[in-house]
């Protein structure tokens, strides 16, 4: 009885040694630059932001760091210099360094390294066929490296249903090895203004209080559809402004450059509405935040976030018919003159948890079954 007794807290505290190993390995992450920015680089600073509440200092492996971001203290930073290499070879150099970390290291990636876990806002196989694009040398060392980086994976985190189709079938991975989670949004700086704020914002922005405000953020114009915008809006004789946030262009009839801004919250808080008419967009987190601040969206149909809007959320079009968006920005035109258009509770309108915290718990769920 006593060697059974003896054997027995053996095994156990074996097990529960092994346990507290598994819950207590460090964590990498593996990016290109750290840095604001948008779609995953923005992503990144709210995983090292979202791991450091619940007490996770990451490693983080990339060729750049701004070292004025606040994030820089909650990380652990190894600096990969890989200027010298041609940018089509970078991500499988990346690669080697990340994967030195040793065995007592959960790794991630945002880029297609080779790590456990593979976060996916986007695919360059999906993006191709979206836009009809024969492939060129370089087209197809990307789709290579991300092919060996979705392989490689124990787990891959879709941002979206529309991204997890795309992976199955352009690059034949397992449904089963696929989770779809959709992205995070500061929840408290996105949030609805009073009555007060947004007409103070709207001043200072230099909105009249006769004109829609129909805000378009993007720092790739081709890929967010401004062509299509631009030829609508300069042709209008509807009391409309495009406003555009990010990519200077250069000021038109009924077109506006606010070049980049720094407090888009403010902006998604002053506008009538947010506009988009992407070629490709796997998600589009503009959809969210612009919702978290009572703004409506107007957005091509083919965008990955009309997944989760519902309700009161907005307006779609087709881009593929000139006819749809004059009859969409008509309506919302008419709604907005009434003041009906403002969305009274966001929350109503989005099928799921945007606060970084249920997404940081979701994630750490799924790492532990890993």
């Amino acid at each position: 009885i006593k060697l059974f007794l003896v054997v027995t807290a053996i095994i156990l505290l074996t097990r529960n040694q092994y346990s507290m190993n598994k819950l207590n390995k460090d964590f990498s992450i593996d990016c290109m630059k750290f840095q604001y920015g948008g779609g995953m680089e923005r992503y990144t600073i709210d995983l090292v932001n979202g791991f450091n509440q619940i007490g996770i200092k990451l490693i983080v492996y990339s060729t750049k760091f701004n070292l004025n971001l606040v994030e820089n203290q909650f990380i652990e930073a190894r600096k990969v210099n890989l200027t010298l290499i041609p940018k089509p070879l970078r991500q499988l150099l990346l690669s080697y360094f990340f994967n030195k970390n040793g065995k007592d290291v959960i790794s991630m990636t945002t880029i297609y390294t080779k790590a456990d876990i593979v976060f996916c806002g986007g695919n360059h196989s999906g993006y191709l066929n979206t836009i009809g694009k024969k492939k060129n040398i370089s087209d197809k060392l990307k789709i290579k490296n991300e092919k060996k980086s979705l392989s490689y994976a124990k787990l891959i985190i879709a941002h979206s249903e529309m991204m997890k189709n795309e992976l199955i079938k352009y690059y034949y991975v397992d449904k089963n090895k696929i989770l779809v989670l959709y992205p995070p949004v500061d929840t408290k700086k996105f949030s609805q203004p009073t009555n007060n704020k947004r007409a103070e914002l709207r001043k200072k922005f230099g909105f009249d209080d006769n004109e829609i405000i129909y805000l378009f953020p993007s720092t790739g114009h081709v890929r967010k559809g401004f062509d299509i915008l631009k030829n609508y809006f300069e042709k209008s004789d509807l009391p409309i402004r495009l406003v555009v946030a990010g990519t200077p262009v250069r000021d038109d009839k009924n077109i506006t450059s606010l070049g980049f801004v720094k407090n888009m919250s403010d902006l998604y808080q002053a506008a009538d509405y947010t506009i988009m008419a992407s070629i490709y967009e796997p998600f589009g987190l503009v959809g969210i935040e612009s919702v978290l601040s009572g703004t409506q969206v107007i957005f091509s149909d083919n965008m990955g976030c009309l997944e989760v809007l519902k309700n009161n959320f907005g307006y779609t079009f087709s881009r593929k018919n000139n006819g749809d968006l004059d009859s969409v920005i008509r309506k919302s035109f008419e709604k907005a003159k009434l003041f009906k258009h403002r969305i009274l509770n966001p929350l109503d309108c989005i099928d799921y948890n945007p606060a970084l915290s249920a997404h940081i718990t979701e994630l750490m769920n799924c790492i532990e079954r890993l």
